[in-house]
């Protein structure tokens, strides 16, 4: 579910939200680590099961964000940004040091327009299960861009519940082994993530039907396969596509950087696999829609101009604006632009700032060469140590 600014917003209601969803994840994260430190690893398995427990682990950090900040096309046509951006400025602007720093765990997971149309392509090609049709695609999209946290994001809010006689499993999302020349181990991945179990002495065709049965009795609806380019040999691909056969209806998501190369060369394929969707990274006209719509949710009491390529200072000078050295430092690739925009707005916090101006966000774009990190959540901690000490 995500949230669509309205009038009643309460930004006190949506901190406290952060709190109890941090909470949450931390007791559900200890959890795991008690279930991976009981393993007998010498157990035939234990290693394979070990495995799986710390993808899940690492999955549950996007429950952290388990509603996004988002707003509808309709109410940016309606409302306009400004006056949306008006009406939190009070509410901002009450806020200690303290929480305007948890107001920014928001940006771990922001439903950027891009992400939620994504969203609702995935819900209409489930929809199409009902008719009996079966509707399969491609993700496409430069490292960086959003797909892989996205479709954990998608996955950890359908998680899997404990029925009598099976789990009911409505997603099953898997990455893709590097480099097999069995089709095996694709198979346990999914077999795994369907809370059941695989016989070691499985031949692949035995491991087929086996997860033919549990996708049946699991009754998934979505199968996401990501980084699908390591499946490169001819063999291996035939296989995802028996899986596509022996589960009509149900769609399968084949996400990477460049899937194109995935279908080409097998007319099957590319004809089972025949619909697109690409993010790509924002320049121009689609960057400065995207800052203005981060710009939104900023905890700050005044405008920051984030989208603007050019500015006009009070002495009637104009100068290159944000939006221009955020598109040349970035690439417009997603995450560096939040990792970014997170650094220099808790710079702006710590400095008592009503806005982030573009020295701040100089400045912290060339820490960010210094110290580069691609681990979202160890960006906020990073900064959080710095604010407090």
């Amino acid at each position: 579910m995500t949230l669509d600014f309205a009038e009643t917003l309460d930004v006190c209601a949506r901190l406290n939200q952060l709190h109890h969803w941090h909470t949450e994840w931390e007791t559900k994260t200890q959890q795991l680590d008690e279930r991976i430190d009981q393993l007998d690893l010498s157990k035939p398995g234990a290693v394979v099961r070990g495995a799986q427990l710390a993808r899940w682990q690492q999955r549950l950090r996007r429950t952290m964000i388990q509603s996004p900040l988002s707003i509808s096309p309709t109410m940016v046509a309606s409302v306009g940004y400004t006056d949306i951006r008006q009406r939190l400025y009070e509410q901002f602007a009450s806020l200690s040091r303290k929480e305007r720093l948890w107001w920014l765990h928001n940006f771990m997971f922001l439903l950027t327009p891009d992400l939620r149309r994504l969203d609702e392509k995935i819900a209409r090609v489930r929809g199409f299960q009902s008719f009996g049709q079966q509707r399969n695609f491609l993700l496409d999209g430069v490292s960086g861009m959003g797909k892989s946290t996205f479709l954990d994001w998608y996955t950890s809010r359908q998680q899997p519940t404990v029925e009598v006689e099976t789990n009911h499993v409505p997603v099953v999302k898997i990455d893709a082994p590097v480099s097999n020349r069995s089709a095996k181990a694709l198979f346990h991945r999914m077999i795994l993530e369907c809370g059941t179990v695989y016989i070691g002495s499985d031949t692949e065709e035995e491991l087929l039907m086996r997860l033919s049965l549990y996708f049946r009795k699991c009754r998934v609806e979505l199968l996401i396969v990501d980084e699908v380019e390591h499946i490169q040999y001819p063999e291996l691909r035939r296989r995802l596509l028996e899986v596509s056969n022996l589960t009509q209806g149900m769609p399968i998501i084949c996400a990477s950087c460049q899937p194109l190369h995935w279908i080409a060369g097998d007319a099957e394929i590319a004809g089972r696999w025949n619909d697109y969707f690409e993010l790509v990274p924002y320049t121009g006209e689609r960057l400065q829609q995207l800052l203005a719509f981060i710009e939104l949710f900023l905890p700050f009491s005044a405008p920051s101009h984030l989208a603007q390529y050019v500015v006009t200072t009070d002495e009637g000078e104009t100068r290159t604006g944000p939006a221009h050295w955020i598109e040349q430092w970035t690439g417009g690739v997603l995450r560096d632009v939040m990792v970014l925009v997170v650094d220099a707005s808790t710079r702006a916090i710590e400095h008592g700032e009503t806005q982030v101006s573009l020295e701040t966000l100089a400045v912290a774009w060339q820490e960010i060469q210094t110290q580069p990190t691609a681990d979202f959540l160890d960006v906020l901690k990073r900064s959080q140590r710095r604010v407090s000490s």
